[in-house]
C-alpha cells in the first residue's frame, strides 16, 4: 500500500479498528458446552463484515468518478478487526468512516438483534515520514509472493491506547484525523463531539488526550439504559448536542500549543495523498 504525497512523501495511512463488545461475557456462556454455539458467530463477523464494509464503501463512491478506494484488513487481534486505507483527500477520509458506521450499525441489526453483542470503533492517521515505519515480515508472506506488511510507532501505539475510550454505535477519533475532518468538504456527513479528556499512557507526555466521537450526521448514539448506567462518558455523550467546529479547533489548538510551549515541538497538520 505504498503511496506518495504531491510532495514526495508517504502519504498518512488511516488505521480502523472495529472491536466486539461483550464477547467474553458471551463466550463464558458457552464453558463446557459445545463451541460450536459461539465459533458461527465469530466466524460471521471476521467472514461477513470485511465483505459489508467494502459494498458500504463502494456505495459512498458510487457517484464518484474516481477510483474506489481500497480498505483492506491489516490483522485480527482477538475479537477485533483493524483495517487500513490510504485516503487521498479530507473528502474520501470522511466517506471511509461514514462507510464503516454504517457497516456496524447494519451488521448489528442484521447479526445482533437477538444476541447480548454490539461493535464499537476507533479511527487514527499515522505519518510514515519520521517517527512510524513499516516493515515487510517475510516469514508471513504468502506462497503466492503477498507481502505482509506490519506498522510500527508511536501513531500506531496511540490507536491502540485510544480505542480503550471507544464506544458502542460510533467511532473514537484522533486529534489529527478530526483535525483534518474539519476542512473536508462534505464535513457536514459526521457529527462530531468533544466528550472529555483522558490520559492515555504513553501519549502527550502525561497530559489528558481529547476524547471526540463521532456518529453519521443524520443518525444518534444508540446507548442502551445499562450502559450509560456503567460508563459516565455515555451518559454525558447522551445528554449533548455536537460540538461546534470553534469548539473542536479550541481543543486541538490548545493540544498544539501545549507541544510547542512545554515540549519544544511542532505538530503541522498531516497531508492525505
Amino acid at each position: 500500500m505504498a503511496g506518495k504525497t504531491a510532495t514526495g512523501q508517504s502519504a498518512p495511512r488511516l488505521f480502523l479498528s472495529v472491536d466486539m463488545v461483550g464477547s467474553t461475557q458471551f463466550k463464558a456462556r458457552f464453558t463446557g458446552k459445545d463451541s460450536a454455539d459461539w465459533l458461527d458467530t465469530f466466524r460471521t463477523f471476521f467472514t461477513n463484515f470485511p465483505l459489508m464494509l467494502a459494498g458500504q464503501v463502494g456505495f459512498e463512491f458510487l457517484d464518484d468518478e474516481g477510483s474506489t478506494p481500497a480498505v483492506d484488513v491489516w490483522k485480527v487481534m482477538g475479537d477485533e478487526l483493524i483495517f487500513v486505507a490510504q485516503p487521498s483527500s479530507p473528502e474520501e477520509m470522511t466517506a471511509i468512516l461514514c462507510a464503516l458506521l454504517r457497516t456496524m450499525q447494519l451488521y448489528e441489526d442484521r447479526h445482533y438483534q437477538t444476541l447480548p453483542l454490539r461493535l464499537k470503533g476507533t479511527a487514527w492517521l499515522a505519518d510514515f515520514n519520521g517517527q512510524n515505519i513499516e516493515i515487510d515480515i517475510p516469514e508471513l508472506s504468502s506462497d503466492d509472493g503477498g507481502q505482509h506488511i506490519d506498522f510500527i510507532g508511536p501513531d500506531i501505539d496511540l490507536g491502540f491506547r485510544l480505542s480503550k475510550y471507544s464506544r458502542p454505535s460510533s467511532l473514537v477519533l484522533s486529534i489529527e484525523l478530526v483535525d483534518i475532518l474539519l476542512t473536508a468538504k462534505n464535513r457536514e456527513m459526521a457529527a462530531l463531539y468533544h466528550v472529555g479528556s483522558e490520559e492515555l499512557k504513553g501519549v502527550m507526555f502525561g497530559r489528558p488526550y481529547p476524547i471526540f466521537w463521532m456518529h453519521l450526521a443524520d443518525a444518534e448514539f444508540v446507548f442502551f439504559p445499562w450502559e450509560t448506567e456503567a460508563c459516565s462518558l455515555m451518559a454525558k455523550a447522551k445528554t449533548m448536542t455536537p460540538t461546534p467546529e470553534s469548539g473542536l479547533q479550541q481543543v486541538i489548538g490548545d493540544m498544539r500549543h501545549y507541544l510547542k510551549k512545554m515540549q519544544g515541538i511542532e505538530q503541522p497538520r498531516m497531508v492525505l495523498g
